[in-house]
């Protein structure tokens, strides 16, 4: 299979949003991490954060013109269910209410995300990051179904596994981005 490369112009363009997301999936999979109490407040918060932060960083990404319009139709409903659901967590009444939330969020960005990568596979080289994203975000909203029944901490530990995957991937393809747009200077 031969070596694809993005071309530097899109890289450039496309590699401040990049890192955007990387960073604040990173951010979040840390606190998953390393957060050991159960409070609701927080892990509303927590997710709200993300959901509304990674969403802005998702229409930034796909809102240049060099994100075939395929991809961007596609993540933008994803992120706008990242809002919705960062909304929604802010007033979730119970722990359960707040995984189904949670779930719902990933799982629809997550089809989003594996939907717009396979379309444009052939003609955006970044797509396979796009497909791997939507595999686990997918994953991750069906684990917080099942986790429905966990305190807080629970469904920050079930976000935070599927997040901590994705942060690892964000920020080698920001890496990669990064790369490549130094060519263009």
């Amino acid at each position: 299979m031969p070596l694809t490369r993005i071309d530097p112009r899109t890289a450039a363009v496309l590699v401040r949003p990049a890192w955007m997301r990387a960073v604040v999936t990173a951010v979040f999979a840390a606190f998953t991490i390393f957060w050991t109490a159960d409070t609701m407040t927080v892990a509303r918060i927590a997710l709200a954060a993300f959901f509304i932060l990674c969403a802005t960083a998702v229409w930034d990404y796909v809102k240049t013109d060099e994100v075939p319009p395929a991809l961007t139709g596609a993540a933008a409903l994803g992120a706008s269910s990242w809002v919705f659901a960062g909304i929604a967590a802010l007033f979730a009444p119970s722990a359960a209410a707040l995984a189904i939330i949670a779930g719902i969020g990933f799982l629809l960005m997550g089809i989003c995300e594996l939907y717009g990568g396979l379309k444009v596979r052939a003609a955006f080289v970044p797509s396979r990051d796009h497909v791997i994203l939507g595999v686990v975000g997918a994953l991750t909203g069906v684990g917080l179904f099942f986790g429905a029944g966990l305190d807080p901490h629970g469904i920050l530990g079930i976000s935070g596994t599927g997040v901590i995957i994705m942060a690892v991937l964000l920020l080698i393809a920001a890496a990669g981005l990064t790369h490549e747009a130094r060519k263009a200077e």
